[in-house]
Protein backbone atom coordinates (compact mmCIF):
# COMPACT_ATOMS: atom_id res chain seq x y z
CA UNK A 1 0.00 0.00 0.00
CA UNK A 2 1.73 3.47 -0.88
CA UNK A 3 0.82 6.13 1.54
CA UNK A 4 -1.75 8.55 1.15
CA UNK A 5 -0.84 12.09 -0.09
CA UNK A 6 -3.08 14.02 2.57
CA UNK A 7 -3.41 12.07 5.89
CA UNK A 8 -2.28 8.96 7.27
CA UNK A 9 -3.15 5.36 6.38
CA UNK A 10 -5.52 3.81 8.78
CA UNK A 11 -5.93 0.48 9.18
CA UNK A 12 -8.12 -1.83 11.70
CA UNK A 13 -7.37 -4.78 13.67
CA UNK A 14 -9.28 -7.52 13.30
CA UNK A 15 -11.21 -9.33 16.76
CA UNK A 16 -9.65 -12.51 15.91
CA UNK A 17 -8.78 -13.63 18.95
CA UNK A 18 -11.46 -14.93 21.33
CA UNK A 19 -13.73 -12.20 23.11
CA UNK A 20 -12.38 -11.61 26.66
CA UNK A 21 -15.69 -11.96 27.55
CA UNK A 22 -16.99 -15.20 26.35
CA UNK A 23 -13.58 -16.45 25.64
CA UNK A 24 -14.31 -17.93 22.74
CA UNK A 25 -13.38 -17.10 18.93
CA UNK A 26 -16.34 -15.46 17.02
CA UNK A 27 -16.02 -15.56 12.86
CA UNK A 28 -19.09 -13.85 12.22
CA UNK A 29 -18.07 -10.80 14.28
CA UNK A 30 -14.15 -10.91 12.12
CA UNK A 31 -16.20 -10.09 8.88
CA UNK A 32 -19.03 -7.88 10.49
CA UNK A 33 -15.56 -5.93 11.72
CA UNK A 34 -14.23 -5.61 7.91
CA UNK A 35 -17.27 -4.88 6.81
CA UNK A 36 -18.24 -2.16 9.44
CA UNK A 37 -14.38 -0.84 8.91
CA UNK A 38 -14.76 -0.66 4.51
CA UNK A 39 -17.90 0.92 4.90
CA UNK A 40 -16.93 3.91 7.40
CA UNK A 41 -13.39 3.92 5.02
CA UNK A 42 -10.79 2.88 6.86
CA UNK A 43 -8.03 1.56 4.43
CA UNK A 44 -7.12 -1.78 5.64
CA UNK A 45 -8.01 -4.44 8.17
CA UNK A 46 -5.57 -6.74 9.61
CA UNK A 47 -5.02 -9.98 11.75
CA UNK A 48 -2.18 -11.43 14.21
CA UNK A 49 -0.36 -14.33 14.08
CA UNK A 50 0.69 -16.78 16.73
CA UNK A 51 0.52 -20.77 16.44
CA UNK A 52 -0.15 -20.57 19.91
CA UNK A 53 -1.69 -18.09 22.42
CA UNK A 54 -3.03 -17.53 25.88
CA UNK A 55 -6.36 -17.28 24.46
CA UNK A 56 -8.37 -18.55 21.02
CA UNK A 57 -6.91 -17.09 18.25
CA UNK A 58 -8.19 -17.89 14.42
CA UNK A 59 -4.84 -18.73 11.73
CA UNK A 60 -3.83 -15.71 9.62
CA UNK A 61 -4.05 -16.71 6.17
CA UNK A 62 -7.48 -18.47 6.61
CA UNK A 63 -9.27 -15.72 7.98
CA UNK A 64 -7.52 -13.07 5.42
CA UNK A 65 -9.39 -15.54 2.96
CA UNK A 66 -12.36 -14.95 4.43
CA UNK A 67 -11.87 -11.48 4.54
CA UNK A 68 -11.11 -11.17 1.27
CA UNK A 69 -14.31 -12.75 0.34
CA UNK A 70 -16.13 -10.73 2.40
CA UNK A 71 -15.01 -6.93 0.89
CA UNK A 72 -14.15 -5.34 -1.82
CA UNK A 73 -11.76 -2.34 -1.64
CA UNK A 74 -9.48 -2.63 1.75
CA UNK A 75 -6.28 -3.78 1.57
CA UNK A 76 -5.84 -7.09 3.90
CA UNK A 77 -2.99 -8.36 5.56
CA UNK A 78 -1.31 -9.26 8.96
CA UNK A 79 0.03 -7.32 11.61
CA UNK A 80 2.52 -9.05 12.14
CA UNK A 81 2.49 -12.74 10.50
CA UNK A 82 5.89 -14.51 12.64
CA UNK A 83 7.19 -15.96 9.37
CA UNK A 84 10.22 -17.86 11.49
CA UNK A 85 7.55 -20.59 12.36
CA UNK A 86 6.57 -20.71 8.57
CA UNK A 87 7.91 -23.28 5.26
CA UNK A 88 8.80 -20.32 3.06
CA UNK A 89 7.47 -22.41 0.04
CA UNK A 90 4.28 -23.13 1.55
CA UNK A 91 3.71 -19.39 2.40
CA UNK A 92 4.50 -17.80 -0.78
CA UNK A 93 2.03 -20.31 -2.42
CA UNK A 94 -0.62 -19.33 0.37
CA UNK A 95 0.12 -15.67 0.02
CA UNK A 96 0.29 -15.59 -4.01
CA UNK A 97 -2.99 -17.56 -3.65
CA UNK A 98 -4.53 -14.91 -1.27
CA UNK A 99 -3.04 -12.05 -3.72
CA UNK A 100 -4.83 -13.57 -6.52
CA UNK A 101 -8.24 -13.63 -4.70
CA UNK A 102 -7.65 -9.74 -3.71
CA UNK A 103 -5.51 -8.38 -6.31
CA UNK A 104 -3.59 -5.23 -5.29
CA UNK A 105 -5.05 -5.59 -1.83
CA UNK A 106 -2.47 -7.90 0.45
CA UNK A 107 -0.20 -6.36 1.88
CA UNK A 108 1.96 -8.19 4.95
CA UNK A 109 3.68 -7.09 8.44
CA UNK A 110 6.23 -9.66 9.65
CA UNK A 111 7.50 -9.74 13.62
CA UNK A 112 9.79 -11.96 15.18
CA UNK A 113 8.03 -12.70 18.07
CA UNK A 114 9.21 -14.35 20.78
CA UNK A 115 7.06 -13.40 23.87
CA UNK A 116 5.41 -17.00 23.59
CA UNK A 117 8.15 -19.53 23.36
CA UNK A 118 6.07 -22.45 23.55
CA UNK A 119 5.06 -21.97 20.03
CA UNK A 120 8.43 -21.68 18.73
CA UNK A 121 9.19 -25.17 20.77
CA UNK A 122 6.33 -26.79 19.44
CA UNK A 123 7.40 -25.53 16.04
CA UNK A 124 11.09 -26.92 16.44
CA UNK A 125 12.08 -23.31 15.90
CA UNK A 126 15.19 -22.52 18.15
CA UNK A 127 13.95 -19.34 19.58
CA UNK A 128 17.63 -17.53 19.33
CA UNK A 129 17.75 -18.01 15.97
CA UNK A 130 13.99 -17.10 15.08
CA UNK A 131 15.65 -13.64 13.66
CA UNK A 132 18.16 -14.97 11.37
CA UNK A 133 15.53 -17.57 10.06
CA UNK A 134 13.00 -14.87 9.51
CA UNK A 135 14.83 -12.81 7.47
CA UNK A 136 16.32 -15.78 5.09
CA UNK A 137 12.32 -16.90 4.44
CA UNK A 138 11.54 -13.39 4.15
CA UNK A 139 14.23 -12.91 1.41
CA UNK A 140 12.98 -16.20 -0.04
CA UNK A 141 9.21 -15.49 -0.20
CA UNK A 142 9.90 -12.23 -1.54
CA UNK A 143 11.78 -13.90 -4.24
CA UNK A 144 9.25 -16.68 -4.69
CA UNK A 145 6.20 -13.73 -4.98
CA UNK A 146 8.21 -12.10 -7.37
CA UNK A 147 8.23 -14.90 -9.99
CA UNK A 148 11.98 -16.04 -9.25
CA UNK A 149 12.62 -19.78 -9.00
CA UNK A 150 15.14 -21.44 -6.45
CA UNK A 151 16.29 -25.16 -6.66
CA UNK A 152 14.53 -27.57 -4.93
CA UNK A 153 17.50 -29.14 -2.68
CA UNK A 154 21.43 -29.14 -3.04
CA UNK A 155 21.40 -32.10 -5.26
CA UNK A 156 18.53 -33.03 -7.26
CA UNK A 157 18.94 -29.95 -9.53
CA UNK A 158 15.03 -29.75 -9.41
CA UNK A 159 13.94 -26.16 -9.83
CA UNK A 160 10.71 -24.88 -7.63
CA UNK A 161 8.75 -21.48 -8.15
CA UNK A 162 5.25 -20.94 -7.32
CA UNK A 163 2.24 -19.63 -9.07
CA UNK A 164 0.06 -17.79 -9.59
CA UNK A 165 2.62 -15.10 -8.70
CA UNK A 166 0.77 -11.69 -7.53
CA UNK A 167 0.68 -9.14 -10.43
CA UNK A 168 2.52 -6.27 -8.24
CA UNK A 169 4.39 -5.89 -5.45
CA UNK A 170 3.43 -7.35 -2.32
CA UNK A 171 4.21 -4.47 0.02
CA UNK A 172 6.35 -5.75 2.91
CA UNK A 173 6.57 -3.90 6.07
CA UNK A 174 8.87 -5.14 9.16
CA UNK A 175 8.37 -4.58 13.27
CA UNK A 176 11.20 -4.75 16.00
CA UNK A 177 12.17 -1.65 17.82
CA UNK A 178 15.66 -2.93 18.42
CA UNK A 179 18.63 -1.39 16.26
CA UNK A 180 19.58 -4.69 14.91
CA UNK A 181 15.63 -5.14 13.44
CA UNK A 182 15.26 -1.42 12.75
CA UNK A 183 18.42 -2.48 10.34
CA UNK A 184 17.05 -5.29 8.99
CA UNK A 185 13.70 -3.26 7.50
CA UNK A 186 15.71 -0.38 5.99
CA UNK A 187 17.34 -3.04 4.18
CA UNK A 188 15.22 -5.35 2.78
CA UNK A 189 11.65 -3.97 4.06
CA UNK A 190 8.77 -1.71 2.22
CA UNK A 191 8.10 -0.08 5.60
CA UNK A 192 8.76 -0.31 8.95
CA UNK A 193 5.65 -0.46 11.59
CA UNK A 194 6.40 -0.04 15.49
CA UNK A 195 4.68 -1.09 18.26
CA UNK A 196 4.13 -0.18 21.75
CA UNK A 197 6.03 2.76 21.44
CA UNK A 198 5.62 6.51 22.90
CA UNK A 199 5.68 9.38 20.24
CA UNK A 200 9.01 9.77 21.48
CA UNK A 201 10.00 6.56 21.31
CA UNK A 202 8.75 6.24 17.76
CA UNK A 203 10.72 9.94 16.96
CA UNK A 204 13.99 8.47 17.71
CA UNK A 205 13.26 4.89 15.97
CA UNK A 206 12.15 6.64 12.73
CA UNK A 207 15.04 8.88 12.67
CA UNK A 208 17.48 5.96 13.47
CA UNK A 209 15.62 3.78 10.53
CA UNK A 210 15.57 6.63 8.14
CA UNK A 211 19.52 7.19 8.44
CA UNK A 212 20.17 3.57 7.64
CA UNK A 213 17.62 3.47 4.52
CA UNK A 214 19.74 6.70 3.48
CA UNK A 215 23.00 5.41 4.29
CA UNK A 216 21.73 2.32 1.72
CA UNK A 217 20.51 4.22 -0.87
CA UNK A 218 17.05 2.66 -1.02
CA UNK A 219 13.47 4.37 -1.77
CA UNK A 220 11.26 6.05 0.44
CA UNK A 221 10.30 3.95 3.53
CA UNK A 222 6.82 3.83 4.98
CA UNK A 223 6.92 3.95 8.89
CA UNK A 224 3.56 3.28 11.08
CA UNK A 225 2.77 2.07 14.13
CA UNK A 226 0.41 -0.38 15.61
CA UNK A 227 -1.50 1.43 18.42
CA UNK A 228 -3.89 0.04 21.03
CA UNK A 229 -6.96 2.62 20.88
CA UNK A 230 -9.61 2.69 24.06
CA UNK A 231 -12.45 5.23 23.64
CA UNK A 232 -12.68 5.38 27.10
CA UNK A 233 -14.43 9.05 28.70
CA UNK A 234 -13.43 7.44 32.14
CA UNK A 235 -10.49 9.95 33.76
CA UNK A 236 -8.08 6.70 34.30
CA UNK A 237 -8.63 5.54 30.62
CA UNK A 238 -5.53 4.69 29.89
CA UNK A 239 -5.13 2.99 33.32
CA UNK A 240 -7.75 0.95 32.16
CA UNK A 241 -6.44 0.42 28.62
CA UNK A 242 -3.19 -1.53 30.06
CA UNK A 243 -5.27 -3.96 31.77
CA UNK A 244 -7.16 -4.62 29.21
CA UNK A 245 -4.13 -5.26 26.73
CA UNK A 246 -2.59 -7.05 29.40
CA UNK A 247 -5.65 -9.34 29.83
CA UNK A 248 -6.27 -9.44 25.96
CA UNK A 249 -2.85 -10.79 25.76
CA UNK A 250 -2.26 -13.09 28.57
CA UNK A 251 0.99 -11.79 28.98
CA UNK A 252 0.73 -11.23 32.51
CA UNK A 253 2.76 -8.25 32.20
CA UNK A 254 2.14 -4.54 33.24
CA UNK A 255 2.29 -1.79 30.54
CA UNK A 256 3.15 1.71 30.80
CA UNK A 257 0.19 3.79 30.68
CA UNK A 258 2.19 6.71 27.91
CA UNK A 259 1.95 3.54 25.20
CA UNK A 260 -2.19 3.59 24.89
CA UNK A 261 -4.06 5.85 22.91
CA UNK A 262 -7.00 6.35 25.42
CA UNK A 263 -9.64 9.08 26.48
CA UNK A 264 -12.86 10.49 24.93
CA UNK A 265 -12.88 11.00 20.69
CA UNK A 266 -11.39 14.57 21.44
CA UNK A 267 -7.91 12.79 23.55
CA UNK A 268 -7.85 10.15 21.26
CA UNK A 269 -7.24 12.63 18.02
CA UNK A 270 -5.04 14.59 20.01
CA UNK A 271 -2.57 11.70 20.51
CA UNK A 272 -2.99 10.09 17.22
CA UNK A 273 -1.85 13.68 15.91
CA UNK A 274 1.61 13.50 17.77
CA UNK A 275 2.05 10.64 16.21
CA UNK A 276 1.29 11.98 12.52
CA UNK A 277 3.13 15.35 12.99
CA UNK A 278 5.81 13.27 13.90
CA UNK A 279 6.31 11.22 10.81
CA UNK A 280 3.92 8.05 11.41
CA UNK A 281 2.08 8.08 8.01
CA UNK A 282 0.17 4.62 8.85
CA UNK A 283 -1.85 3.56 12.02
CA UNK A 284 -3.27 0.43 12.30
CA UNK A 285 -5.54 0.53 15.54
CA UNK A 286 -6.55 -2.41 17.49
CA UNK A 287 -9.06 -1.78 20.18
CA UNK A 288 -7.88 -3.47 23.31
CA UNK A 289 -11.32 -3.93 24.38
CA UNK A 290 -12.01 -7.21 22.13
CA UNK A 291 -14.79 -8.20 24.63
CA UNK A 292 -18.56 -7.55 24.28
CA UNK A 293 -17.84 -3.98 23.91
CA UNK A 294 -16.16 -3.80 20.60
CA UNK A 295 -18.48 -3.44 18.45
CA UNK A 296 -19.69 0.02 20.12
CA UNK A 297 -16.27 1.02 20.22
CA UNK A 298 -15.75 -0.07 16.91
CA UNK A 299 -18.66 2.32 15.95
CA UNK A 300 -16.85 5.12 17.77
CA UNK A 301 -14.02 4.64 15.58
CA UNK A 302 -16.01 4.74 12.82
CA UNK A 303 -17.99 7.45 13.19
CA UNK A 304 -16.44 10.37 15.49
CA UNK A 305 -12.63 9.83 15.38
CA UNK A 306 -11.59 8.53 11.54
CA UNK A 307 -13.13 11.38 9.97
CA UNK A 308 -10.93 13.63 12.00
CA UNK A 309 -7.88 11.52 11.86
CA UNK A 310 -8.40 11.36 7.83
CA UNK A 311 -8.78 15.24 7.49
CA UNK A 312 -4.50 15.62 8.86
CA UNK A 313 -3.32 17.52 6.91
CA UNK A 314 0.56 17.44 5.46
Amino acid sequence: MTTAPQGPTIGLMLPAIANTDTNRVDPPRVLAAARRAEEAGFDGVYVGDHLLHPRELLEAVVTLSAVAASTTRVSIGTCVMLVALRDPLWLAKQLGTLAAFAPGRLRIGIGLGGEYPAEFAAAGVPLAERGRRAEQILVEVRNLLAGRTRPASADDGMIVGIDPVPGENVPILLAGWKEIALRRAARIGDGWIGYLLSPDSFTRRRDFLLEERTKLGGEPLITGMLLPVHPDEAPDARSRAGAAWSRLTGAGATFPERLFVAGGPDAIVDQLHDYWRRGCTEMVLSLVDMGDAFSEQLDMLCEKILPRVRAFKN
